[in-house]
């Protein structure tokens, strides 16, 4: 483990438009009053101080291509020193071309603190979840082979181990993916095929069911109707150990289309009968010049290790940041700006709920940026449930699926970022959230936050903001916070 943190550390990389090599040291402080600085409701006030270097590294070109953010988090409160704390929060993903075309390693770490649940304390976004108890280290290694048989199919073949380490009452797990594909999408000129098959081995550590397993195996037949319109025909076979039908299998069909009407509009969809019910994917993206759309839906089987990747596996979240790729030039800069746009933490997870469990995922997401000569506008809206397989491993209270056999959250983000001057930007937004937990027993959390602030470049290599925020949750959780924040950060 200690090994692979290191090398995560080392080289880890994204999708970024950025210079051939980047590497940015920084210090950043920041000192904020909450007059409920423990988000209950009779909580007290506290002022809490923060310091944080960081450094940031990106490559995108070479042999060795990545990108890495990596901070030392120093948190202390005046009045409440016991929860004083120094950690680590990072995120990066990377690749080593090891033979020019053929074989390839990849890697990703990924260390935050966010609040690990839906329905109790802070929102998932918020900076002040700071408890060792949700801490989340994820990280990953494996190598990938890319080859082709003579002039006709091609094929990639990788395996990958992955690791997940997290707070109070989340067992550990080990999860092998073995995964290989062969395809000739044009093998007989408007008809191709590929063949898919996947492979995971999922183990527990200190649980009475330690290890499971899910096999998946497809065969695709895809027409070519237009060059932009592309049919898919679906069939396979699988099997689980998730206690869907208790280690049974079943087979797979189903069909898809990926459509492709002009160079920036795509729209993917894909439905299948599965050992579940039915499977759904759907993707729309549309870009403009001045605007950015996209609606998603998925139905399907996952777990914290699949969805608690880096943000830029999420095709919302790619495709705004390489729609400001013009207006912010700065990789990081930019990516800043689109978590904030789109309510993600500033470091850290894609979705930060962490359950020991399999479950059953619905989620359905639409976004729309308005992007303007000094203005970016955001709404995005999602509604997310989630059921679990079988029985909880453990009873933990931080784990929403331990206590409930399903969770369903709905939320709506508006955020504006409004350019005052060259130097100073003015950034609001409203988040309404409302969750629901329901199985043996029924929660309910209600959370509005509003949040305005201004920052600013004081200096080529320094800038500073102040923002206030104002959080309101109702039911399960239920607090009144407000914030004031100030803080600076120098680049050297």
């Amino acid at each position: 483990m200690k090994l692979l943190a290191l090398a995560g550390v080392m080289i880890v990389a994204g999708n970024v438009n950025a210079q051939v090599f980047i590497v940015q040291p920084s210090i950043h402080s920041r000192l904020t009053y909450s007059d409920n600085s423990r988000a209950t409701e009779n909580g007290g006030g506290d002022w809490i101080a923060e310091v944080t270097p960081a450094i940031a590294i990106a490559r995108d070109q070479g042999r060795i291509t990545g990108n890495l953010d990596a901070r030392l988090r120093s948190v202390m409160y005046a009045n409440d020193s016991d929860r004083n704390t120094s950690f680590v929060a990072m995120q990066g993903r990377g690749q080593v071309e090891a033979v020019e075309d053929v074989l390839f390693v990849d890697m990703s770490a990924l260390v935050s603190r966010n609040n690990r649940s839906d329905l109790r304390g802070r929102s998932s976004q918020d900076f002040l979840s700071t408890d060792s108890g949700n801490e989340t280290r994820i990280f990953s290694l494996g190598p990938r082979l890319h080859f082709r048989l003579g002039a006709g199919p091609e094929g990639v073949a990788s395996y990958r181990m992955n690791w997940l380490d997290s707070g109070s009452g989340i067992l550990s797990r080990t999860v092998e993916n073995t995964r290989g594909q062969l395809s000739d999408p044009h093998a007989f000129g408007r008809v191709g095929w590929s063949l898919d098959y996947s492979r995971a081995d999922t183990r527990y550590d200190d649980a009475t069911d330690s290890e499971v397993s899910e096999e998946i195996a497809r065969a695709t037949i895809f027409l070519y109707v237009s060059p932009q319109l592309r049919l898919r025909a679906i069939a396979g076979h699988e099997s689980n150990e998730y206690s869907v039908l208790s280690g049974e299998s079943s087979s797979i069909t189903g069909a898809g289309f990926d459509w492709n009407p002009t160079p920036r509009t795509t729209l993917s969809a894909t439905a299948e009968d599965r050992i579940f019910g039915r499977s759904y994917y759907l993707d729309f993206n549309h870009r403009r010049p001045l605007s950015w759309w996209n609606v998603s839906y998925s139905r399907d089987i996952t777990s914290s290790l699949e969805t608690n990747g880096s943000v830029f596996d999420d095709p919302a979240f790619r495709s705004l940041f390489d729609a400001l790729a013009t207006e912010v030039p700065d990789p990081f800069e930019r990516e800043a700006l689109v978590r904030q746009q789109l309510g993600y933490p500033g470091i850290g997870l894609r979705d930060t709920f962490v359950t020991n469990n399999y479950f059953l995922a619905r989620t359905l997401r639409g976004s729309v940026s308005l992007v303007g000569a000094r203005n970016v506008l955001t709404l995005s809206l999602q509604r997310r449930e989630r059921s679990r397989l079988g029985e909880p491993l453990v009873s933990d209270p931080r784990d929403d699926l331990s206590l409930f056999n399903d969770v369903e959250t709905r939320s709506g983000t508006v955020s504006l970022s409004h350019s005052l001057s060259p130097a100073a930007t003015l950034n609001t937004s409203v988040v309404r959230s409302y969750s629901e937990g329901s199985g043996t027993s029924d929660a309910e959390t209600r959370r509005t936050t509003f949040s305005l602030g201004v920052s600013s470049r004081f200096g080529r290599r320094t800038a500073g903001s102040l923002i206030y925020r104002h959080q309101r949750a109702s039911g399960t959780s239920d607090f009144t916070e407000n914030i004031l924040t100030a803080s600076v950060g120098m680049q050297f």
